[in-house]
């Protein structure tokens, strides 16, 4: 005998089907209890990178507008690379890092168990985090997809260095299995989320740079690129240090778990979980470069502060 579907279960099927029709994603409620249709995230994320170009354009105009008060912005390409550097990366590092802190709920068993308040809050069992969606987590890794995609356009086009390509290109290879296959979304909020935070200083910090910056700036405003070095390098040592490496040993854990086991889920994710691994050691490798490279900046700078 059949039962007429209830209220809750009509509901159900007419937000899970309205989310596949959606072209548009944008609130979480868009990203539904299932991973968008193909056609949505990139008709999303191809708006996102309009966005940003949108924004990087108006940026141009508006230093363009001031050049006559500041002497450094009188050259066109140095207008341009700031409407690049503040526009299009720091405002999505921003952007993806309060996504991040907004769904850090989800990661609340690992914030636990890193400071200690509860025992056991981050069991061996690996399964919920390896392989249940979270909507937020859909979100922020489509958005942080997008601006990869553009990032790395423009790595290219400004000629930044093969190694910055090579980043970009890891990045987007390891962020495009957690959009499409809807893997590890327990860890997106931190490594494509909240860890963006020191990235969005840093870019804002590369301006001041003479190689890839604006020649000159770190002279015409001394005390903001000091102020800025500061407090990038203390993010740097909160999220890429400390926090980076306490979450990628609960990630390596159960990444190399889940690779041992026999959950059916497991089925189209395997080469992706072996590449995060290689992936994510030569992200700490470049993390311990850069923290190296901190440490010599800094003293350089204390040095012509006087105080060293």
């Amino acid at each position: 005998m059949c039962r007429e579907p209830t209220v809750a279960n009509a509901k159900s099927t007419n937000a899970a089907s309205s989310s596949k029709r959606r072209l548009f994603l944008a609130s979480t409620e868009s990203f539904s209890d299932d991973i968008p249709s193909p056609s949505s995230m990139m008709i999303t994320g191809g708006l996102v990178i309009a966005f940003l170009i949108m924004v990087e354009l108006t940026l141009r105009q508006v230093f363009a507008s001031i050049k006559d008060a500041y002497p450094i912005f009188e050259d066109e390409t140095h207008r341009n690379i700031l409407a690049r550097h503040v526009g299009v990366d720091a405002f999505s590092c921003f952007f993806v890092a309060i996504l991040g802190y907004q769904a850090r709920h989800i990661v609340q068993d690992m914030i636990d168990a890193a400071l200690g308040r509860k025992k056991n809050a981050m069991p061996v069992a690996y399964e919920q985090r390896m392989f249940t969606y979270h909507p937020e987590a859909a979100r922020i890794t489509l958005f942080f997809f997008a601006y990869q995609v553009k990032n790395t356009y423009d790595t290219i086009v400004w000629n930044d260095g093969i190694e910055f390509i090579l980043h970009h290109i890891l990045t987007l290879f390891t962020a495009w299995g957690a959009l499409v296959q809807g893997s590890a979304h327990f860890y997106v909020p931190f490594y494509f989320g909240f860890s963006e935070v020191s990235t969005a200083v840093l870019c804002l910090l590369a301006n001041f740079d003479d190689v890839h910056g604006v020649p000159g700036m770190a002279d015409a405003f001394p005390v903001a690129k000091a102020v800025l070095g500061g407090i990038f390098a203390v993010l740097f040592v909160i999220c890429r240090v400390f926090m980076w490496s306490t979450v990628s040993y609960y990630y390596c854990r159960d990444a190399w778990n889940a690779l041992s086991g026999s959950d059916p889920r497991l089925k189209g994710r395997i080469a992706w979980l072996r590449f995060t691994f290689v992936s994510l050691a030569l992200l700490s490798l470049l993390q311990i470069i850069w923290l190296a490279e901190i440490a010599r900046v800094g003293k350089l700078e204390l040095e012509k502060l006087g105080l060293l």
